[in-house]
């Protein structure tokens, strides 16, 4: 079993006006991956065992967005917003180009960013994502209720119901990656940061003005697309619709899971992910 345990030690840069945290580790040299976190996370909320997979081979950056966590701010109200802000803090850096990986509402971040800054961004993976007006977006009661509880009796079972197949093996390896991540984790995320990201997640979603795909049009970067078989949280269906869309993009299902996939496929996904990102 890894022993492995993201750094601790956060570093900060100054972006418009914001103080932005971010921890960077893994190799010196190559493309930066960047990593985009899903609802009401901090970058503590990453599984080490998928971290440390790909920090073998390249440099990682996790970072705090405005108002979250570690970094000071109000998060925004809107994805282009959250967009513009992480493409300040990219810049802030002073890298000229990264590859991109978004969890979730990071992977709705994560388009926009590519839409915003093309020549940012290199690769992009999108994972347990949705495109802009995609099917299926908090309209399920039940996980509506357990994305935003702040009943901490009922945390684990909300996490396993959202993030996880409601099989004995799913919830096994799920209950294994939530306890590798609480092993490090100490910042949570203010209700400044829920109400924003609700409201976000709810433009993102709507199907009334925004009837169109055309947008992820735009996005000529090679993408990886995975979700699992049946996420609840951001309906698989949308991970097709992603693939069908972008004009390069391959798309990976993941048997026996849900929205953590990733999590719990830990090393079969950063496998993945490295196919991914050094093919020519």
């Amino acid at each position: 079993m890894s022993t492995f345990k993201i750094p601790t030690q956060s570093s900060y840069v100054e972006a418009e006006g914001i103080r932005f945290a971010y921890r960077k580790f893994g190799q010196e040299t190559g493309i930066p991956l960047v990593f985009f976190i899903h609802f009401r996370g901090t970058m503590e909320n990453w599984d080490p065992e998928l971290i440390e997979s790909l920090a073998d081979d390249r440099p990682i950056i996790l970072f705090d967005n405005t108002g979250v966590g570690e970094s000071s701010g109000e998060t925004p109200s809107t994805i282009a917003e959250m967009a513009k802000d992480a493409a300040s803090f990219i810049q802030a850096l002073g890298l000229p180009q990264v590859d991109v990986l978004g969890f979730s509402i990071g992977g709705m971040v994560a388009q926009e960013v590519a839409l915003q800054q093309p020549d940012l961004v290199r690769r992009l993976i999108l994972s347990g994502t949705a495109p802009q007006s995609g099917v299926g977006l908090k309209t399920r009661h039940d996980v509506v209720m357990a994305a935003s509880s702040e009943d901490a009796e009922k945390a684990f079972e909300n996490f396993m119901f959202l993030f996880y197949h409601p099989t004995d093996s799913s919830r096994a390896a799920g209950t294994a990656s939530l306890k590798r991540i609480m092993e490090q984790k100490k910042v949570n995320s203010s209700p400044q940061v829920l109400n924003a990201q609700s409201k976000a997640l709810a433009q993102w979603s709507d199907r009334v003005h925004n009837q169109s795909y055309d947008r992820i049009h735009q996005i000529e970067q090679p993408v990886l697309v995975t979700n699992g078989v049946d996420d609840i949280m951001v309906p698989t269906e949308n991970s097709y619709i992603l693939a069908q869309q972008l004009p390069d993009a391959q798309l990976i299902i993941y048997p026996d899971s849900g929205h953590g996939h990733l999590f719990q496929y830990p090393r079969l996904f950063a496998d993945h992910v490295k196919l991914f990102l050094d093919s020519k």
